[in-house]
């Protein structure tokens, strides 16, 4: 079950700026778009006026990987690599970049120099241990551990107890990936994705009452969660509720009318 894996290993990659899709509609996301390469412009500008500034460039290396200018993050990399080259943050970004890019060989090589001289580096060990998760190697138990026994950030535990669910789903246990996910959720009752990925696994075992009550947990969480309604709408019609699956895919469109899935749902139910 490597179904929301990528969705995770995106959060982890946007600097933990992660946020699902909401019901705002294209014109307000082509603005942001331009907001962004105005402000690259602008930095990009201020780099050439000032080449030796590293915080500078390290600002402008990162709105280039969250406008998805891969290549061009990648040069400013290099060249924060040039003026200091033991420097953890500039590792770690390196390998978010090349992960993006889809060179995991060396995202993972970077991410590791990162940690030669961080060895604690929260952000580092939790990409590592993503990346591990998504291959299912025992690698990412470890890896998240060391984040669990040294952090005391309670939302950088969650996310590692939240890669263990995803690597113990991906080597289909389903017990301990449960186990991981309730405790997850135990830590910190607003992680939204936890919610969803165990009331998927209670889906799969045929547990939909089980799974509903997940399901409407994340939505009394956040009543703007799409997801967790459209869940609960696959819930409800398994369970041969008609009424309320449609009810739920409905509130899940209304919240994002881009919602495919929860479309495609309510059009076959009718």
């Amino acid at each position: 079950m490597k179904r929301r894996w990528l969705r995770f290993w995106m959060l982890v990659m946007l600097g933990w700026a992660y946020a699902c899709n909401s019901s705002s509609g294209r014109g307000g996301a082509s603005a942001g778009k331009d907001d962004l390469s105005a402000s690259i412009a602008r930095l990009q500008q201020a780099v050439r006026s000032s080449p030796d500034s590293a915080g500078l460039r390290f600002l402008l290396m990162d709105q280039l990987l969250q406008n998805n200018q891969l290549q061009e993050a990648l040069t400013e990399n290099d060249t924060l690599l040039q003026m200091d080259g033991s420097n953890a943050g500039v590792w770690y970004k390196r390998g978010v970049i090349l992960l993006q890019n889809g060179d995991t060989v060396s995202g993972v090589a970077a991410l590791k120099n990162a940690l030669k001289d961080a060895p604690v580096f929260g952000e580092a060990l939790l990409e590592l241990a993503a990346v591990y998760a998504s291959e299912s190697k025992p690698e990412a138990l470890t890896t998240a551990d060391r984040v669990i026994q040294t952090t005391e950030d309670i939302w950088m535990a969650s996310n590692a107890r939240f890669i263990k669910g995803l690597y113990y789903s991906n080597v289909n246990d389903k017990a301990a990936a449960l186990e991981q996910f309730s405790e997850c959720i135990k830590n910190d009752y607003t992680f939204l994705d936890a919610y969803i990925e165990k009331g998927l696994l209670l889906y799969d075992q045929q547990k939909y009452t089980e799974a509903l009550q997940v399901f409407e947990q994340a939505i009394q969480v956040s009543n703007t969660f799409a997801e967790a309604y459209y869940q609960a709408g696959r819930c409800q019609e398994a369970l041969g509720n008609r009424e309320e699956a449609e009810l739920n895919y409905r509130k899940a469109l209304g919240l994002d009318n881009h919602f495919s899935a929860a479309k495609e749902a309510l059009e076959k139910l009718r």
